[in-house]
This record gives C-alpha cells, structure tokens and sequence, in this order.
C-alpha cells in the first residue's frame, strides 16, 4: 500500500499543515493558485519558499481557481500556464504537478494541462488503485458523510470498500476513513491519496483528526512522497 498527501487552493491555513508534516515527517503536495477568484487569500510567495522542504512540495493550480470547464477552451492553456510560471518563478526550480480545480476537466482540457505537467490530479474520491493516467484520490479530508463514500464507492466500482461503508453506516465518518485505509495495508497495490483544503479543516476543526491520522501507524509505515504515487510497482 502507498499512502500520499495533498492539498488544494493555497488556502493562508496551509501553514498549520505545513507545521504537522514538518513535525510528523510526511511529505505532503501543496497545489496553489496564483490568485483566488473566490476571494481567498493564497500563499504569498515568501511563505511557499519558506515553507518548501523534504516533506513540503508545491504544485500548479491555475492562475485564478478557475474551474477549466467553465471557460473558453482557448483561455485554458494560458490560464495553465501562467500559474505554471509563476510559481516555478517563486521556487526557483520547475513543477511538475498540477491539481484540476474542482476536479472539472474533460480530454480537450487534460491533453493542454499534459503539455506542461508530468501529473495530474483530479478530485474524483474512493479510488484505491492507481492504473495510470490522471490520478484519482481515495479519501477527501472532510465530513462528507457516509452516504458519500458508498455512492462514489460504487460509481468507481471499488465494491470492496461500498460494501465496508454499507456495514459500517452508522459509525463515525473518520473512523470510517481510517478503517478504509488499514484494510488496504497488506494490499501492495493499493494507493490512497488523501486530500483536502486547509480552510476546511479549519472551518470544521478537524486538525485533532488529521493528527491523529497522521500519527497513525498504518499511515506512518506506508506513507510515500507524492510522485512515488504515479511509479508502478516493480
């Protein structure tokens, strides 16, 4: 089983997660926009170079948040890559990953973000294999309720696990989660992405959680960095 951590929307709450992979020494990916067409104040460029490290790395998240199936196809490549830009500016170094705003994409879409980024990810949740392509997350860091689980669970043909959800629906969401994840230990072909937004775990007071999970030991013995996510398995 690999396990891999990452973050969207450069929310100014990053910096608490910043603290906890810092302290817990597990890499995570941080994928900032230059800007917040929500109004959301993002990571300045200071911050993101302070905070780059072993266990910090940050990825493209478009120029302005925008959600690339809302706009003129003509206006995707530039949007893609200005960001790009930016933040390889910012780091010194290039970027290599990038995270689809709202998971929205269609091929037209994915075929101009592929010409300047190795990875792509999506916001697709329950996916616990990796088979190629764009990668698509297991587990959403948030209270999304059980009922959630089991539909994407089903709509991504993980029976497995919608099965697990079904028996257990009346249990805790993030005891849920976690169980879902130390049920794929001694499968070497799993891969659980985990990913949320700061703002909401925030907003939620979720970080005794997050810690809990991150301190876990299933987590600990499995974590991977980021690109090791998208390596197949010798």
């Amino acid at each position: 089983m690999k396990i891999a951590f990452s973050w969207d929307d450069g929310a100014l709450e990053d910096r608490k997660l910043f603290e906890l992979h810092e302290k817990y020494e597990i890499p995570g990916m941080f994928f900032v926009p230059t800007r917040n067409r929500e109004g959301r104040d993002v990571l300045t460029p200071q911050m993101m170079r302070e905070a780059e490290s072993k266990y910090v790395g940050f990825g493209g998240h478009t120029e302005n948040h925008t959600y690339l199936t809302d706009i003129p196809i003509e206006e995707v490549d530039p949007e893609v890559l200005h960001n790009k830009m930016y933040i390889e500016n910012v780091l010194g170094h290039e970027v290599l990953d990038f995270c689809l705003p709202g998971g929205k994409y269609d091929s037209a879409i994915l075929d101009i973000v592929y010409r300047h980024y190795k990875t792509v990810r999506s916001a697709d949740t329950m996916n616990f294999t990796y088979s190629g392509g764009i990668l698509k997350p297991a587990i959403h860091f948030y209270p999304r309720g059980n009922k959630s689980l089991f539909v994407n669970a089903i709509r991504n043909r993980c029976i497995k696990q919608a099965m697990y959800v079904l028996l257990h629906c009346k249990d805790e969401y993030f005891d849920v989660i976690s169980k879902l994840i130390e049920n794929e230990q001694n499968n070497e072909y799993a891969s659980i992405m985990i990913w949320g937004h700061s703002w909401e775990i925030e907003k939620y007071q979720l970080w005794d959680k997050l810690e809990d999970l991150m301190r876990s030991q299933c987590v600990r013995d499995n974590v991977v960095e980021y690109k090791e996510m998208f390596q197949p398995k010798e």
